[in-house]
């Protein structure tokens, strides 16, 4: 899985062989998250529709917590790290869990920074600990489909990156990821089971996605293209959209660039920015409003109308959506760079749904049955609060409270959310 988090933007892991990509031309800067990469604007070059994005496909069935998965979230509440990582059911982690790190420093008073493992019903096992120091604790990036190995990027004392780094999460153990260029920045982990990582190197106008090796060898490289920065693959990682003028490209993980999938009035000069993959065989891009591409070469389809801002209730762009059983749910961009979430009826009217205890910018990180994954954005660019939220009957199921980190990685799922 990508690396994922309120700051992200997204991309899905590649297939170690023969899969395809989708690229286009993006701004300056990556950001990533679990179901695609996606390239992050300059600060002069940043739309409020840019400020979010997220992903999709829908499972229906969200498992309520069992008694013994409660019993077991308290035993490892109180024990140590280590007997904490041996309690977890790596056999059961799939789709609905979610990596995330936690700490209940502030700025005047630090503290000790978590990793923590949760499940879909709140069991939470603390995977590894980072104390309190000079340096920050590693941002968690993404999350590699073997369920076993996350990366990081480091920093420095000063704050600055430092490089990227991999974590055993079953034995706590950082190994050094070393890319030959500093240029180079990880989009992800391949698909399925993360056998290597997905980056972007880029030199002027011109950026490079290639495969590497988990110590940070080329393996591969993919296509070359302009502000190409972004790409989004497919569930089973055997095709990868990336942003382009007026549509998406298809790159084909083996045989480089496949063709070119044109939207219809995104505008020959405008980029399209792949969102994740809808289903096996349709990209969800955005292209001044959403749109649903397949991969095929057909006539892609609206989702979503052009929207007027200054209409109630204000939307400035949609940047993802959910199918759930309830209906149509959006990550939307509001005024001055904050986030909305809307529900879309037939018509294309918008109601704005409002996530109790997440009043600035919810966004969504992923979906998992009749459920969403929200965390506090905050002013700063991370409030610290993660829940589950039904948007049909309102009910939360509260993770973090507080002190959550800025970049929580869903498993392995296109539904996965990333905000950049």
């Amino acid at each position: 899985m990508f690396g994922s988090g309120w700051r992200r933007g997204t991309i899905v892991g590649l297939a170690a062989t023969g899969a395809a990509l989708v690229i286009g031309a993006g701004a300056l800067g990556v950001t990533w998250a679990n179901g695609e990469a996606r390239a992050r604007p300059a600060a002069s070059q940043a739309a409020p529709r840019q400020h979010a994005a997220a992903q999709v496909v829908a499972r229906r069935s969200a498992a309520p917590p069992a008694a013994a998965e409660r019993t077991t979230a308290a035993r490892v509440a109180a024990s140590r790290t280590g007997s904490s990582r041996s309690a977890v059911p790596w056999r059961s982690v799939g789709p609905g869990w979610v990596l995330d790190t936690y700490s209940a420093g502030t700025r005047a008073r630090r503290a000790p920074t978590t990793l923590y493992l949760v499940s879909p019903g709140g069991a939470k096992y603390a995977l590894h600990s980072w104390p309190v120091s000079a340096t920050p604790a590693p941002t968690l990036v993404a999350w590699a489909g073997s369920k076993t190995e996350a990366l990081f990027g480091l920093n420095s004392a000063n704050g600055q990156p430092a490089g990227y780094g991999e974590l055993d999460l079953t034995t706590g153990k950082m190994t050094r990821v070393a890319f030959a260029s500093a240029a180079t920045t990880p989009i992800g982990y391949t698909r399925p089971a993360g056998a290597q990582i997905l980056a972007v190197t880029q030199t002027g106008p011109h950026a490079t996605i290639a495969r590497y090796t988990r110590s940070g060898a080329l393996a591969k490289k993919l296509v070359t293209q302009d502000q190409a920065l972004g790409a989004s693959y497919s569930p089973d990682g055997a095709e990868l959209a990336v942003p382009a003028l007026g549509g998406l490209l298809l790159v084909g993980n083996a045989s480089g660039a496949l063709r070119k999938l044109p939207v219809p009035g995104a505008g020959a000069k405008a980029t399209c920015e792949p969102v994740r993959w809808w289903n096996a065989t349709t990209v969800l891009a955005s292209c001044g409003r959403l749109w649903l591409v397949p991969a095929g070469g057909a006539r892609p389809s609206a989702l979503t109308p052009v929207r007027d801002p200054a209409k109630p209730p204000h939307d400035y762009g949609d940047l993802d959506a959910w199918q759930l059983p309830s209906g149509l749910y959006l990550q939307s961009a509001g005024a001055c760079g904050t986030l909305e979430l809307n529900r879309q009826a037939a018509n294309g009217a918008l109601t704005g749904v409002s996530v109790p205890g997440m009043t600035d910018s919810p966004a969504v990180v992923t979906a998992y049955g009749a459920r969403l994954l929200v965390g506090q954005l905050g002013c700063d660019g991370g409030g610290g609060r993660l829940a589950w939220y039904d948007p049909a009957t309102g009910a939360e199921h509260w993770l973090f409270k507080a002190g959550a980190g800025p970049s929580p990685v869903a498993y392995n799922s296109v539904e996965n959310g990333a905000i950049a």
